[in-house]
């Protein structure tokens, strides 16, 4: 005998809904409320399990199966028990006579704008299983891309922390030891020692009021990330950081190509489109020029003069579009354009690491060769003075 909770309008929605999967009834109960949308079902499933999600939905839809007996295939397949509880509201919605498109917004931490968007674009058309595999592209390269960073940022930030606390344990646990020895032979210490030992003097007498410096300087960052303006000079700078601003314009010149190319791919207005990519670029500053650009559309200017005079995007991808405009085929140019950015990221991820961990490397030989030079320098003196 099988239990469960189905959201329904109505008992005999509720019938006719198990009839249909030739369930037997014994009961049903009436449930005041709205008990089967619980709050894990609003947590966002990993883009892994997404991806998988979406692929398998469009190789059964290309096969001929209906969507209702696909979500189920798909709720017995993944493992996902967040995943599992959002098919089988998707597909109760579905019944009820929802679109597919209006079922995954009701989740919008999952299913992205884009995503959903895309979904609405297929339904539309017809094309649902041709859009649901460019959405599977777009989300495999975004992963690559995020895994890609991610990767390549842990060991340098590994190193990083691991020599910082180093330093700290130094500063703060072996500093003091040697001071009481020094002082107890009236030692002359040397120029490095003293600043070592002025600097761990520091840290140990402030560590509280750094520490909640540190807090609050984080938190008024934070703040001001929070504030329209603060975010879109945050945005500004960090676009402008080296190496790091260059691979995040590497970044937003690939997702907006990739994400804009797949909208117009599935029949989505130009205008439609940019909107839709207004709500997934993620950052501010790069927002304000987008919106202006669209406004210019909306007046009747081209696609790529309002882009290239925001001046956000390099000339290439700009100069790319308004070839893609001549010839009539922008979806097709801009897809081209963001397998370039995308190997683009990689290859700048590739040169940005090169770059860094060597200076990192040096960085920190320098400064663990400093400590330990002015931690053992007046041992040998002192060694030294009592050989004699």
């Amino acid at each position: 005998m099988i239990t469960g909770k189905v959201e329904a309008q109505n008992e005999n929605a509720v019938i006719t809904s198990l009839l249909r999967e030739h369930y037997c009834i014994l009961e049903v109960k009436e449930i005041k409320g709205n008990p089967a949308i619980h709050m894990d079902m609003f947590k966002a499933v990993g883009s892994k399990d997404l991806l998988l999600m979406t692929r398998m939905l469009a190789t059964m839809l290309a096969a001929g199966l209906p969507i209702i007996r696909a979500l189920n295939i798909l709720h017995q397949q993944t493992h996902n028990k967040n995943l599992q509880k959002i098919l089988i509201s998707i597909r109760n919605s579905i019944e009820r006579g929802s679109a597919l498109h209006e079922a995954l917004a009701q989740y919008p931490k999952t299913f992205s704008p884009v995503y959903i968007n895309m979904v609405k674009a297929g339904e539309l058309g017809g094309v649902m299983e041709q859009v649901l595999s460019r959405l599977a592209e777009h989300l495999e390269r975004e992963r690559e891309i995020k895994n890609k960073v991610i990767t390549a940022s842990i060991y340098p930030a590994l190193i990083l922390i691991f020599t910082t606390l180093t330093v700290i344990f130094i500063l703060i646990f072996v500093m003091p030891t040697f001071v009481g020895l020094f002082e107890s032979v009236g030692a002359d210490l040397p120029l490095p020692t003293q600043i070592l030992i002025a600097f761990s003097s520091f840290l140990r007498n402030n560590l509280l009021y750094l520490s909640l410096a540190a807090i609050g300087l984080i938190y008024i960052t934070k703040k001001i990330g929070q504030l329209p303006e603060g975010r879109f000079y945050l945005d500004r700078l960090y676009l402008k950081l080296p190496v790091i601003g260059r691979l995040n314009s590497r970044i937003l010149e690939s997702r907006f190509a990739r994400t804009i190319g797949t909208l117009l791919s599935a029949g989505m207005p130009i205008l439609q489109a940019m909107e839709i990519v207004e709500g997934v670029i993620g950052n501010a500053y790069v927002l304000k020029a987008l919106v202006q650009a669209r406004e210019n559309i909306s007046e009747g200017q081209s696609i790529a003069m309002p882009l290239q005079a925001s001046g956000v995007f390099a000339p290439m991808l700009t100069q790319m579009i308004s070839v893609g405009e001549e010839t009539g085929a922008l979806d097709e140019m801009l897809s081209k354009m963001s397998d370039y950015h995308d190997q683009e990221v990689m290859h700048t991820v590739e040169q940005a690491m090169a770059a860094i961990e060597p200076l990192l490397i040096l960085g920190i030989a320098i400064l663990i060769g400093w400590v330990v030079m002015a931690t053992l320098l007046p041992v040998f003196e002192l060694v030294g003075t009592t050989s004699i």
